[in-house]
């Protein structure tokens, strides 16, 4: 079962279950974009059709598997540095978009240097192995 990310206690709830997913190592990444349609001289492309899925095995809860699925996709980056998550950033930004990073947030600019996300929706679940 899925659960949301609509407000400040969604997030709250979000790091304590997951342990701000500390020591967490992304081990899969899927990307569907189904908002590409052919048009007269050209293609649209409607981002309320993205979805992108990251599969993180945080191992300081027993290598326990977190699954992220964000959705309406604005901007998004995964970098494969095979380097720990020692601190995760889950949070609004002022146009109420949900923005997740792999390291403390600190601005727009400074996110780009490891792995964000940038979504109208996010939600998580623990899935067994």
């Amino acid at each position: 079962m899925f659960n949301a990310i609509k407000s400040g206690e969604d997030i709250k709830g979000f790091l304590d279950k997951t342990n701000s997913l500390h020591d967490g190592y992304i081990i899969g990444v899927r990307y569907d974009n189904n908002g590409i349609s052919r048009i007269e001289n050209g293609h649209r492309f409607n981002p309320e059709q993205t979805k992108l899925i990251l599969q993180i095995m945080v191992t300081s809860i027993y290598d326990t598997i977190v699954e992220i699925e964000f959705e309406n996709l604005l901007e998004w980056q995964i970098k494969d540095n095979q380097w720990d998550i020692t601190e995760t950033t889950v949070m609004f930004n002022e146009d109420h978009w949900i923005v997740w990073a792999d390291d403390v947030y600190v601005n727009r600019d400074e996110v780009k240097n490891g792995s964000y996300v940038i979504a109208k929706s996010m939600r998580w679940r623990i899935v067994e192995r």
